[in-house]
């Protein structure tokens, strides 16, 4: 049987509400400053939840150079990929003209575009939609160049297109579009691409821009959101006795990654190893999991199987952690199913504290963020966490960043709808 093909992380890049770059996101999250604030996209105040993690000041010209009418084409989804995508590729060192563009692809996790209200007459041209198409007045001259395009460029697979096109990344193509698992799912898949040998390297990751009217109102009228609009910086609070829902985010993350061989070929600055995928599904409900926390166990034995790993090598548990009352206690039972008694001496912590929820793009910053827990042997640490809650009483490295020996982290994303991703990220040992 051929050796397995190891894959290596080369490069990595992010926007999120914390910052325009992997920099000063990573700064963020040191120092546990949050970026959830009032919602700036349109105007919230007639909505119960009022909040986001939004990306300010972002500018896709000033990361890439690229022709207006190819920039008119992308959504604010794609554009922070694209941005995402940019950092990693510099970061990675690839020279393009020296590798083989059918053996490069990209893995992306995402969803359709998703329009604000005063996104529609700039669509569709005409005041009264009702109008134009049921009462058969559909004409196509009376439409804007931008409404001739938007069934194209609301599809989810649109930001790996772009990437591809960007990059000449000829090799496998794929969009996950799996809610809150989609950016792991598209990890992994990549991870399998090029341990398959259908890729040397891929652009994987996943971005995320569904902070509109719809979503909020969607997700509020589930009872999913956090209410707690005067004191945004504290609303997301996982694992806290308090905690009364999430609070939605926008961003990307994308990372490199690379066939070891071929990374070591290149001189490349390998940064860490990506060990273990595992998947799952609860098979239970579409909008909470189940209270034994069944599938998203299922899901992390999977990924330590992968990676040949045990629960004894996990030093840092980069939990999914939405800061819901049936996610962090199920998400805590399937931790705890999986661990045993090493549970309560395994630190976890929820990223989306600080972040908000970036739903399809969180599975990568979140695994871009462990890399860097890794890198800077220092485990991130759950803000806004002051009241136990009895069926959560792991060890969520409150309010303070800790410094410890982070050799090898696990880390979870777990959607709407079921589907379970986790993923093994280890330091490089040669």
């Amino acid at each position: 049987m051929p050796e397995k093909r190891r894959c290596v992380i080369t490069g990595m890049g992010a926007v999120t509400s914390l910052g325009r770059d992997l920099e000063a996101t990573w700064d963020g999250i040191v120092n546990c400053r949050c970026g959830i604030s009032r919602i700036a996209l349109f105007d919230p105040e007639t909505f119960p939840a009022q909040i986001a993690g939004q990306v300010k000041g972002f500018d896709l010209e000033k990361y890439i150079s690229l022709d207006k009418k190819q920039i008119d084409f992308m959504s604010r989804t794609t554009r922070h990929g694209v941005a995402a995508a940019k950092m990693a590729m510099d970061s990675s060192g690839i020279d393009q003209e020296k590798i083989d563009p059918t053996k490069f692809g990209i893995s992306l996790g995402t969803g359709e575009e998703h329009a604000n209200l005063e996104q529609f007459g700039n669509v569709f041209g005409a005041e009264n939609v009702y109008e134009s198409f049921v009462a058969n007045k559909y004409s196509p001259g009376t439409y804007s160049d931008i409404g001739k395009i938007w069934p194209v460029k609301r599809n989810a697979n649109m930001s790996s297109a772009n990437l591809s096109v960007i990059f000449n990344a000829q090799g496998p193509s794929n969009t996950s579009v799996t809610a809150c698992a989609s950016s792991g799912h598209a990890i992994g898949k990549a991870m399998r691409y090029i341990e398959n040998g259908n890729a040397d390297l891929m652009l994987a990751g996943g971005c995320e821009g569904l902070i509109s009217e719809f979503t909020v109102a969607g997700f509020g009228l589930l009872g999913a959101l956090s209410v707690r609009n005067d004191e945004p910086e504290k609303a997301c609070r996982p694992f806290d006795l308090k905690r009364d829902g999430f609070i939605l985010a926008e961003g990307a993350g994308i990372m490199v990654v690379e066939e070891l061989k071929h990374a070591k070929a290149r001189g490349a600055n390998i940064i860490a190893e990506l060990s273990g995928y595992g998947c799952s599904s609860n098979a239970y409900r579409i909008t909470d999991s189940p209270a034994d926390g069944s599938g998203a166990a299922l899901s992390m034995n999977w990924a330590l199987n992968d990676a040949k790993k045990t629960v004894d090598d996990i030093d840092y548990i980069n939990a999914h952690g939405t800061s819901t009352m049936l996610n962090d206690r199920s998400e805590t039972a399937a931790i705890k199913s999986v661990f045993g008694e090493k549970a309560y001496k395994t630190p976890v912590s929820s990223n989306k504290s600080m972040l908000g929820h970036m739903i399809a793009a969180s599975g990568a910053v979140e695994a871009i963020v462990s890399v860097m827990a890794i890198k800077n042997n220092l485990a991130p640490a759950t803000i806004n966490y002051e009241y136990p809650d009895p069926d959560c009483d792991l060890d969520y490295i409150p309010n303070t960043p800790r410094e410890r020996n982070v050799d090898t982290v696990l880390s979870n994303s777990f959607a709407f709808g079921g589907q379970n991703v986790s993923l093994i990220i280890e330091s490089f040992k040669g």
